[in-house]
């Protein structure tokens, strides 16, 4: 998930003046996410009935532990009987991500449960998978510059950097097998498409020679939620950022896939706003996880969001008032390096 990073400030006579009057005027455009989850007979290669998206299964007031602007990215796992959502929640008090809980019985009625994992730095796309008995999560970690490898100690609420798997600023590292091979899809923050590929989950990573196939281009780049691989096809899923961050996903069947070729071609676009006022999607959809349950019977989960203005000096103070003492150090030393009077 992008996030909103500040108020540029442009230098005039008076420059502490002009702040407070730009501030005081100006707004900012939150959004704000939340998540549904439904049953499909199929994957979705094509828009689902608006009827079953007519109203989000979590959002932010159902976090408990933090105050949450927001949750997004969700992924989810069935183990034990049990369903398990992962997702991203904007922890207001520091504008960082964590990674959230919900679960459910039936994949339809969800309870939050708490943060199960938090770092220095910002998390987000918590992708779930299990192989040969161990259970991974490959959060993104862009501020880390490293793809790192979580590993279950105590599922679901323990998890520990087990790899570093790929050195870089990538976003959205989505892993998945297919023809005895790991396979993971990456972009980067200029529109790239990367490819990598290993013998193993945790083993040496290799890209692609075709990658990255794709450059400069923010319409079908960035991951979008898992890859589905199977007898039925390859199938990734990629964000349309534009013409703004979260616009919709579109869907594409990937029809060579070796160490040495890739191919693929677009589907169509799968979600996406409803445009519809005071709806929780609005304005945008970005990011899709399906769960094969049964023949003809897939459980997916979709996030969706609205924009919400507010004032920028109202939103910042609220994020500066519930913010720990550490925090409140680094933002005095940076207002201190941009000399705006403190």
């Amino acid at each position: 998930m992008k996030r909103w990073r500040g108020l540029r400030v442009y230098i005039l006579k008076d420059k502490r003046a002009f702040i407070v009057l730009s501030v005081t005027k100006r707004t900012v455009n939150l959004a704000i996410w939340a998540i549904k989850v439904f049953e499909s007979p199929m994957i979705l290669t094509e828009e689902p009935d608006a009827k079953v998206l007519a109203s989000p299964s979590l959002q932010a007031s159902d976090v408990t532990d933090v105050e949450a602007e927001f949750v997004a990215d969700p992924f989810m796992m069935f183990h034990k009987s049990k369903y398990y959502l992962f997702f991203e929640v904007l922890d207001r008090s520091t504008g960082k991500g964590v990674i959230g809980l919900a679960i459910s019985n039936d994949g339809k009625e969800w309870h939050y449960d708490r943060i199960v994992l938090r770092e220095s730095y910002h998390l987000s796309y918590p992708y779930i998978v299990e192989t040969e008995g161990d259970i991974f999560m490959l959060p993104e970690s862009t501020e880390a510059g490293r793809v790192l490898l979580y590993k279950a100690t105590n599922f679901p609420y323990d998890w520990v950097v087990s790899h570093e798997l790929i050195e870089g600023s990538y976003l959205d590292a989505s892993v998945f097998e297919y023809d005895r091979t790991w396979w993971m899809l990456a972009g980067t923050a200029g529109g790239n498409l990367h490819l990598f590929f290993s013998d193993s989950i945790n083993g040496r990573w290799t890209e692609h020679p075709s990658s990255p196939m794709i450059v400069s281009n923010f319409h079908i780049t960035r991951p979008a939620g898992r890859v589905i691989a199977g007898s039925h096809g390859v199938y990734r899923y990629a964000q349309d950022s534009l013409p703004y961050y979260g616009t919709q996903v579109r869907v594409f069947e990937i029809t060579r896939l070796s160490r040495t070729e890739y191919e693929e071609r677009e589907l169509n676009t799968i979600i996406r706003g409803s445009e519809i006022d005071a709806d929780w999607r609005k304005d945008g959809m970005h990011h899709i996880d399906q769960l094969k349950i049964k023949d003809h019977c897939w459980c997916v989960a979709v996030d969706g969001h609205y924009f919400r203005s507010e004032n920028y000096l109202k939103w910042r103070f609220k994020r500066f008032i519930k913010s720990p003492i550490s925090d409140l150090r680094k933002v005095y030393e940076q207002l201190k390096k941009q000399n705006v009077g403190v």
